[in-house]
């Protein structure tokens, strides 16, 4: 049993307890890098993380509709009334094709009583989406949530689970962007209930993680306990595109209750597949972080404690007085390209002075994010709290930390002008990371983090994402910008492409509300009754990031970002080689008309074709090849005051 620590404030040497309403910020550690030894078992004696308690703000921020440092395009690719994306890791939404189009998907529903919960799909062929409006019907015909997307010779696939008979349904669509999908059952276990899986494949090899919903109602299934784990993470196979399973929720080597206390969770971990390396971590708030590594599709694996917890294998009867440092359980893990393993997730804390009863205390308002890094086999803190209004204390409503107490809001939150909760289940307030990376070894990783002085109707502050990046394979990080910067509204469940192509591919879910209708709704006090949520998309370009100038808007001034005009972005075209057509995609820093001149590899000035006027932001240009022989040529993409020119092949 879990208890959260709202009014716990650390202090140093000894620790104590005090009510407060603001929480001050380690200037030496947000936002830094403070190096994490991730095989010391002995616990943390610095606060590193700023602690959020008890910051209720009544005082309601003036929506701001303009966002002054975006100038790339949000579009909105579909719509849910069910708002829970995850209970903690986000998965793999977004696909981004070889030749540049773009696939996501979203648990959706089309009705206020999630009857028709499925998968939401949508798709761009680099001019247009398939879907346009309020996409919100679901690809399966039973109720499916949960979904993963891949693709495989030349078709797409969904993975979700079946919540009510456990197991997942696997979906294929024939081509690329086709929206007819026949699906089928797949890793059922009888009389048990798999379900919040994560699935990715290489080729014909799918690969899956899971774990099993448990339930003391009569004639629901409990969850089994596997190596002295209840209800565990388990590992599945297909080698031949799903079509049949060789491995079959199997339990990985070395996950066991040496260790552990606590099983799989739900949503409490992350798989990433790059040829025939496979990367799965998992760790939530009594359990190490590991990694499980195959470099053989699955076969062999070798673990590694790369967050060892202190007390493990904890139980009940341990006290836990100096709050030892753990992962919130929401996480992602990426491969790079040189096959080395990459782990995010959102750092907590817990706490222990009771050894008579059989629960524990964890804090929901810590805000560090962490990196560990195969190549140095260490971990450090890459992001922390925005403070938006530079005064060194974050200033975040109470709401945000707190979870319905006995189904309704508690009432000392009602006693502070506070009509709302917003916690995504135990994970802290900064959580839920999703990480890309480039051909040229630059790493992106989004995550979520409430706004200081926007809040909603409730007086809850609302949600940005907020992006860091590494360019030396994630040895220093840089200074995380705000990639959606909305005011008024909140952004939340991000997930990024793992490959970037110039651009960082990214979906979100968009509401009015602060946190979830489906866990923080009360039907006493309808505070956040269910309505349309819009799932958003962005192609953010890559120059502006590693540039630094997309800022967080908050604390840069309009002005003086518009005085600082760089070079505008364009893509490889793609296809590359071809024969007909190909396209590239460039992005503008402000209006201007654009034009493509195409030279020999002598430099003549082969054709030129205009495009007109095109606006700030991300656009598609449609390259031809006709009256071209076989050869290698120069393309030219030129504004009023810039030119960049790249490389082509006609076949």
């Amino acid at each position: 049993m879990k208890k959260q620590l709202l009014l716990a404030a650390l202090a140093l040497p000894f620790l104590t307890f005090a009510q407060s309403n603001k929480v001050f910020l380690d200037k030496n550690t947000v936002g830094g890098a403070e190096i994490m030894n991730s095989s010391d078992v002995a616990p943390e004696t610095k606060v590193f993380e700023a602690m959020v308690q008890s910051s209720a703000s009544t005082t309601p921020h003036k929506s701001i509709s303009k966002r002054g440092l975006i100038t790339y395009n949000f579009v909105k690719v579909g719509s849910t009334y069910y708002d829970l994306q995850t209970n903690a890791s986000v998965g793999r939404r977004v696909l981004l094709h070889a030749d540049g189009k773009v696939s996501v998907a979203w648990t959706t529903s089309n009705d206020a009583a999630y009857v028709n919960r499925g998968t939401g799909y949508n798709h761009f062929d680099l001019n247009n989406w398939l879907t346009v409006g309020n996409p919100t019907s679901r690809l399966e015909s039973v109720r499916i949530g949960w979904p993963s997307i891949g693709v495989n010779n030349g078709s797409e696939w969904v993975m979700g689970h079946d919540a009510a008979n456990g197991g997942f349904r696997l979906s294929t669509n024939g081509s690329i962007g086709n929206n007819t999908w026949n699906g089928t059952s797949v890793l059922t276990e009888n009389n048990l209930r798999p379900i919040w899986g994560r699935a990715a494949n290489s080729g014909n090899y799918f690969h899956a993680i899971a774990t099993y919903a448990d339930s003391s109602q009569p004639g629901e299934p409990r969850a089994p306990k596997r190596n002295g784990v209840f209800a565990p993470m388990t590992y599945s196979r297909s080698t031949d595109g799903g079509v049949t399973w060789d491995k079959i929720h199997t339990i990985l080597p070395g996950y066991d209750s040496t260790r552990m206390s606590n099983g799989g969770g739900g949503d409490q971990y992350a798989i990433d597949v790059k040829g025939s390396t496979v990367a799965i971590i998992t760790g939530d708030q009594t359990n190490d972080v590991m990694l499980f590594k195959s470099t053989d599709n699955g076969t062999t694996w070798s673990k590694t404690i790369i967050d060892s917890f202190a007390y493990a294998p904890y139980n009940s009867k341990k006290l836990m007085l100096d709050t030892p440092r753990v992962c919130d359980g929401s996480m992602d893990v990426l491969i790079d390209n040189n096959g080395k393993i990459h782990a995010f997730w959102g750092l907590s804390r817990v706490f222990d002075d009771d050894t008579t009863d059989e629960s524990y205390s964890f804090f929901p308002g810590t805000s560090s994010l962490v990196h560990w890094n195969e190549n140095t086999n260490s971990a450090q803190i890459i992001a922390g709290g925005f403070d938006r209004n530079k005064d060194t204390v974050l200033s975040i409503s109470a709401g945000n930390t707190a979870a319905l107490s006995n189904g309704t809001v508690p009432q000392t939150l009602k006693n502070n002008g506070v009509s709302s909760v917003a916690r995504l289940g135990n994970t802290s307030l900064l959580h839920c990371p999703s990480a890309g990376c480039d051909a040229n070894g630059n790493i992106f990783v989004t995550y979520s983090f409430p706004l200081e002085e926007d809040v909603d109707a409730n007086n809850v502050n609302l949600r940005n994402i907020f992006m860091t990046h590494s360019t030396d394979n994630g040895s220093t990080w840089k200074a995380s910008q705000d990639i959606t910067q909305w005011a008024g509204v909140e952004e939340e469940f991000a997930c990024v492409a793992k490959q970037v192509n110039g651009f960082v591919h990214v979906i979100f879910q968009q509401d009015a509300l602060a946190g979830t209708n489906l866990q923080n709704n009360s039907s006493a006090d309808n505070n956040h009754p269910a309505g349309v949520n819009d799932i958003m998309y962005a192609a953010i370009p890559v120059a502006k990031i590693l540039d630094g100038s997309i800022g967080v808007m908050w604390s840069t001034s309009i002005e003086e970002y518009k005085t600082n005009q760089e070079v505008f972005v364009v893509s490889q075209n793609q296809p590359n080689p071809f024969s007909n057509n190909s396209e590239v995609l460039i992005w503008l820093n402000t209006e201007s008309n654009v034009s493509i001149d195409i030279t020999d590899i002598n430099g003549k000035l082969i054709s030129t074709q205009s495009f007109g006027s095109k606006g700030a932001g991300n656009h598609s240009l449609d390259m031809h090849a006709e009256g071209l022989a076989s050869g290698i040529y120069f393309y030219t993409v030129k504004t009023a005051t810039h030119a960049v020119t790249k490389k082509m092949s006609i076949n």
